[in-house]
This record gives C-alpha cells, structure tokens and sequence, in this order.
C-alpha cells in the first residue's frame, strides 16, 4: 500500500508539472487572437440560448477553467482577419464563455443543482465542487463579480476556498446566490459579452451529414454505455474522424506528421483519461485543436486508462450526451475500483 501511495504521489507531482507548464504556453497560442480580434459565431439569439442550454446539462463533462482564456473584448481589428484562430480548451467551458449573455441564464438556473461531478479543477486542495459551485465558477470567469463574500457577511480575503463550497451548502443559501446573481445581471445588461474572436469564416461548411445521417448516427451513439471497452464502442459508433491518444495525436487519414489533437484537455492525466474520439455530423473548420464549438457538430468519446468508455461530450441536439452520474461509478470507471471513504 505504502508502495502504491508513494507511485500516485508521484505521478500526481508529475501531472502537475505538466500541467503548469502547459498553461505557461498557453498564452502564447491565445495572444495573437486577443490582439486582433473579430465577433465571433453566426448564431441567431435563439439558437445561441439552444446551444447554451444543451452545454449547461452537461456541466459535469466540464474538465478544465482556466480563466487566462478569458480576452477583452475591445481588441478588435478587422483587417487582421488572418490571425490565427484560438485552441478549444474544453468543449463545455469554451462554449458557455463564448456564447456571452445567451449563457447567463441557465448557468443561473443551474445555481442550485446540487447533483455530483468530477473536480474539473487542476489542483483540487480544499473542497468538493457539485454542479451549481462549477456554474458559479464559470458565472465569475464571464464577468459576474463574487457576490458571496458579501453574503457571507466576510471580507473576500477572509474567505478559504472551501468556503465557496460550504457555505452554498447551508440551508437556502444556494437559492440566495441564485437570487443575487440574478439581480446583478439584470441591473447590469451589458455584462459578460462573448470574448472577440478571429475566425475565418467559411461561406458554407466543408462537411454536412443529411437529417437522416444524424438520425442514424443518433441511434448508434445511443447504444454506447459507460464501461464499454474501446473495441466494442468502435462497433457501434464506427470508424472516428480523429484519435487523440495524448501528447502526439494524428488523424485517422494516417497521413502528415503527428500533431496535437486537443481532444483530452490540459487536466485528462489528471482524471485517468488518455483516449478520446472526435465524430463530426457538420464541420466548418480544418484544424480540430481549433475547431469551433460554436459551429460545428460533434461528439467526443473519452475513455479511462483502463480501456472503459467513461462518457460523451456533445453539442449536437439530436444527440444526448453522456457524463457520470455517481462519484462511485466515476472512480469504478477511472481506477476499476470504488473510491474508499476516509
């Protein structure tokens, strides 16, 4: 036992470095696109609250915050149209941050859903976030300011991390955040505006399943369970358009030199994923590190070190995702073996 503790000690530090180390990076991929920026997307109000919508039911397939995505918006210059455009961290978060307002709604809803998920956070040290201390997460990195320090009756820097999970957890103390929340969003109505983004937009996109492609695609990913074996998933879903085994990933055409996919995400070592499929129904964009969440169509499949399929990130609406239902059927997933209680 003390042989195992000491090998995830370690391989928990090395994770971490890894991790640090890629967010240093990242903001060398980001810069070009925060200073030369453009509106991003081509979603009409009611289809940008669809989307929203649909990315907040699957808040517990949200991986990675990391606030450094966050751009202002007056950097704009049209004439840069080249700029490259920026890599998708998570599917989740990258989306209700780029949807703007149209997201401020449901992530409010979702202020009082106590249900379990995965810490999405890289150095979990105090606390255990659920479903609504994630949206509030996401509510403060869009711009919403910290209003729980004032209800809490304490100073901000009086409070510990853990307190951001606690004191919700008290009473009706998630439906006071909700409400307060609310009403500074109401008093405040050009808040959180979607991040200005260079995107070189397509007149049409490059690939487009038929409605009854879609419907056939949907019958077939409804078929996958959690806990499927890689072998038996590809059975179902079929020949996937992009495998992402980590660091050096290339696509299924099996031409080019190995590239970065960023499909898994800076923080999947740290969950015990390493494999993750791509699936597109519609595509607008070439590059799949940079591929839109906002335009194109896709499922993620994800599966543990263990070979399990473990769950499905999607933002087509026809199809369902997939995310943990149980803290005990995510570590069975993750580590074959149920989290022991302390």
């Amino acid at each position: 036992m003390a042989i195992l503790q000491q090998r995830s000690a370690t391989i928990g530090f090395y994770n971490s470095i890894m991790t640090v180390l890629k967010l240093l990076f990242l903001p060398f991929f980001l810069l070009p696109t925060f200073l030369f920026a453009e509106p991003a997307g081509s979603l009409n109000s009611a289809e940008a609250r669809k989307l929203a919508e649909l990315m907040c039911r699957q808040l517990p397939n949200v991986t990675t915050i990391l606030e450094i995505i966050q751009a202002p918006s007056s950097a704009t210059n049209n004439s840069m149209v080249s700029a490259p455009e920026p890599p998708v961290v998570d599917d989740v978060y990258d989306t209700l941050v780029w949807l703007g307002r149209s997201s401020l709604p449901c992530l409010s809803d979702r202020l009082t859903d106590t249900h379990w998920m995965p810490d999405p956070r890289s150095e979990p040290l105090l606390g255990v976030p659920l479903v609504s201390d994630v949206a509030y997460m996401i509510l403060s990195d869009k711009g919403v300011p910290d209003v729980l320090s004032k209800l809490a009756h304490k100073k901000p820097d009086q409070l510990r991390m853990d307190d951001y999970f606690l004191w919700p957890s008290v009473g009706d103390h998630r439906l006071r955040l909700q409400a307060a929340i609310r009403a500074w969003i109401a008093q405040h109505p050009d808040c959180c505006a979607a991040p200005t983004i260079v995107r070189k937009l397509a007149p049409k996109p490059s690939f487009r399943m038929a409605a009854s492609e879609v419907a056939t695609a949907r019958t077939r990913f409804s078929r996958l369970r959690p806990g499927m074996s890689t072998e038996q998933v590809l059975s179902i879903a079929g020949k996937p358009d992009a495998v992402d085994k980590g660091e050096e990933s290339q696509g299924t055409n099996g031409t080019g030199a190995p590239k970065h996919i960023g499909l898994l995400g800076f923080c999947a070592a740290d969950r015990g994923e390493n494999l993750a499929y791509i699936f597109f129904t519609e595509r607008w964009t070439s590059d799949i590190f940079r591929r839109d969440p906002l335009r194109d169509r896709y499922v993620i499949l994800f599966f543990s070190a263990q070979g399990k399929f473990t769950r499905m990130f999607s933002n087509i609406a026809d199809i369902p995702p997939i995310f943990p239902q149980s803290e005990t059927s995510w570590h069975r997933l993750m580590w074959a073996e149920p989290k022991i209680k302390k």
